[in-house]
């Protein structure tokens, strides 16, 4: 009998965990509340997040991982032993997914987290070969896999089963809404916070300038603490202008890592074409935008937030808990496999 395995995806906005069979277990917003005295985790996820507006005086609540797991080992060591204790009962295999621009070191560094946390065979996965595996596009080979999250985007050119070209960029969802944030203090003389940005984002965001014409009321200020509000109406046309400077450095990632493509593989890949994951893939246009400028089919997975995560349980199961025990960074292995399946 096959143990459950788990996957966790530990990202800027939200966390994630899946376990073998039964799939996401949990899909909670990246907060977390933390005892100032003890420096202990009191809540995180859902729970942590609904402190915001009323947080008691003896607690911490921010958004974890802004700079990456690998700069928050002992938040990340604290955050893994209470996910694990809630949901990953009796899971002793365990896959963490990772930047592209994790080190060995790094990567070693994590594993020694989670065996800390209580986990016995602790491993690492690049996000992109995650969402690759997660994305329910049935490719496995001869792809680019771009997954933009929160605060930062992760590009793995696949070809022949292995990785031939990666990169992490810090562009991502944070810095659109910042350039959001900046138009409207510069064309309205009004400042909104990061969470207005968002929402506008979501709601009349869009990268391509073609057949959407959308429009939203809300609210800004003069001034940071003036309490009077004042309303505007903000429309997908300005978008396009407003989120040009972010859209272009991921661009510019993406033909770098196409670039790259090894001429024999140049038809393939192109016929493939792009996957599109992570939270920001549901920015409207984005895809378009992508393969406009590329001239390579983009396809947004159906899945974009939960690709990765989804990708953890897809490679543990395809891989098989026996092969795995001393394994680190199952990306390599994984990808093996699926070019010998061709």
């Amino acid at each position: 009998m096959i143990q459950k395995r788990a996957g966790l995806d530990l990202g800027a906005a939200n966390l994630l965990a899946t376990v073998t069979g039964d799939g996401i277990v949990m899909r909670d917003p990246a907060a977390v509340a933390i005892d100032r005295t003890t420096g202990q985790i009191l809540y995180y996820g859902t729970k942590a997040e609904a402190l915001i507006g009323a947080i008691p005086a003896n607690v911490s609540l921010f958004r974890p991982f802004r700079e990456g797991i690998v700069n928050e080992l002992d938040l990340t060591q604290k955050v893994v032993s209470a996910i694990a204790s809630d949901h990953l009962s009796g899971v002793q295999h365990v896959m963490l997914t990772v930047p592209c621009s994790t080190s060995e070191i790094e990567e070693g560094a994590l594993t020694e987290v989670m065996g800390q946390s209580g986990i016995r065979y602790p491993h690492t996965v690049y996000a992109p070969v995650a969402a690759l595996a997660g994305s329910g596009s049935g490719i496995t080979d001869m792809v680019l896999s771009v997954v933009s999250g929160a605060t930062v985007t992760d590009i793995a050119l696949i070809c022949d089963g292995e990785i031939v070209y990666m990169k992490s960029v810090p562009t991502a969802g944070e810095a659109f809404d910042r350039a959001i944030v900046n138009y409207i203090e510069n064309d309205r003389g009004l400042k909104i916070t990061l969470r207005t940005a968002e929402s506008i984002k979501m709601t009349v965001g869009t990268v391509w300038n073609e057949g959407v014409h959308q429009e939203m009321q809300t609210q800004g200020y003069r001034a940071y603490g003036d309490p009077t509000p004042v309303p505007f109406t903000v429309r997908s046309e300005e978008m396009f202008r407003a989120l040009e400077e972010p859209t272009a450095g991921i661009l510019e990632a993406i033909c770098v890592a196409i670039s790259h493509v090894p001429t024999k593989y140049v038809s393939r890949v192109f016929e493939n074409g792009i996957l599109l994951s992570g939270g920001t893939a549901q920015l409207e246009g984005l895809d378009r935008m992508i393969s406009g400028v590329t001239g390579v089919r983009t396809i947004r997975v159906s899945n974009p937030v939960t690709a990765v995560a989804t990708g953890t349980e897809t490679i543990l199961n395809y891989i098989g808990v026996r092969g795995i025990a001393s394994v680190r960074n199952l990306s390599a292995l994984y990808l093996t496999k699926c070019r010998s399946a061709l």
